[in-house]
């Protein structure tokens, strides 16, 4: 589906679905490594975006260039929670892809992934917008910007490929480990977010207090209010040094109510690291507010 033909394109515009593919594909290298290939999208220069799940067991990694050669390339860092990884080469003449960075898809607005096989011969895949939405998470606890799903799967290789509008302007980058039909697109603002601590860390950073909780209706000092039951408390995490117990309610984090484990979340992220917050807690029916070191989560762990 092409846009709109009674809008005439600006003298730079690509005229044509193909042209906008070629501008798409030009900013796209393949990514070949032993038992599989994907795609990937330059992001800065010397550096793609992919699709985690693609390369995370990847020990040796490639990069076709736009014009066949290949070169060396290393793996970052990777976030399984939003299935981003962020690979390096040196080839900085390949150019970033033009990305829509305010777009807010609607379902059933037309879009193509565009890909690079090991041979360095681009392909794409055409289709519409199968869902769209606001934040969410994904099943691996990833925060997401904006939902955007695809009408369908995605074909071999493009895992990690570009998805643009029909304008030929990145959306995201396309994950097939999202949902169990549907490929997925990472949007702008979750890659810029993602890719800036994956080039500074090797891995996203995320808060850790060291327990184990669940949405409950207790009673604090003779009110019915909502919260979070711990029924684990790590002995050596931040919680207990805190003196936080097991069958306390966490009823709220800096003076914010917390009713769900994903508020919790979004309350003791990155930036918290290092810091302290405040949390209100019901104990006995009672109020007690206890002061805990947010440290950074530890990778084996299981606790929030």
């Amino acid at each position: 589906m092409n846009p709109d033909p009674s809008t005439p394109p600006s003298p730079t515009e690509p005229r044509t679905l193909p042209d906008r593919v070629d501008r798409v594909a030009a900013s796209v290298v393949g990514l070949a490594m032993r038992g599989g290939s994907a795609s990937g999208v330059v992001w800065t220069p010397g550096v793609a975006v992919t699709a985690a799940c693609a390369v995370r067991r990847a020990h040796r990694l490639q990069v076709v260039l736009p014009d066949g050669e290949c070169a060396a390339a290393d793996l970052r860092g990777i976030d399984a929670a939003t299935d981003l990884a962020a690979v390096a080469f040196t080839a900085p003449s390949v150019p970033a892809a033009e990305r829509a960075a305010t777009a807010a898809p609607r379902v059933g607005d037309f879009v193509f992934a565009a890909g690079r096989e090991p041979s360095g011969r681009a392909h794409a895949s055409f289709g519409h917008v199968g869902a769209a939405g606001g934040p969410w998470r994904t099943w691996r606890g990833g925060a997401v910007e904006r939902l955007i799903r695809l009408d369908g799967g995605l074909y071999p290789g493009l895992a990690g490929a570009p998805v643009a509008d029909a304008a030929g302007l990145v959306l995201g980058v396309a994950s097939p480990a999202l949902s169990r039909h549907h490929g997925v697109v990472l949007p702008v603002g979750t890659i810029d977010r993602v890719l800036a601590q994956l080039l500074a860390h090797g891995r996203v950073q995320k808060g850790y207090l060291g327990i184990a909780a669940q949405p409950v209706r207790a009673t604090l000092e003779g009110s019915a209010v909502d919260g979070l039951l711990v029924s684990s408390v790590a002995p050596d995490g931040p919680a207990a040094a805190a003196g936080l117990m097991v069958g306390d309610v966490i009823v709220g984090v800096n003076d914010q109510p917390v009713t769900s484990i994903e508020t919790l979340r979004d309350r003791v992220d990155a930036e918290q690291i290092g810091g302290r917050i405040r949390l209100k807690v019901a104990r006995g029916g009672q109020a007690t507010e206890l002061s805990v070191d947010v440290a950074e989560w530890p990778e084996r762990r299981g606790c929030h």
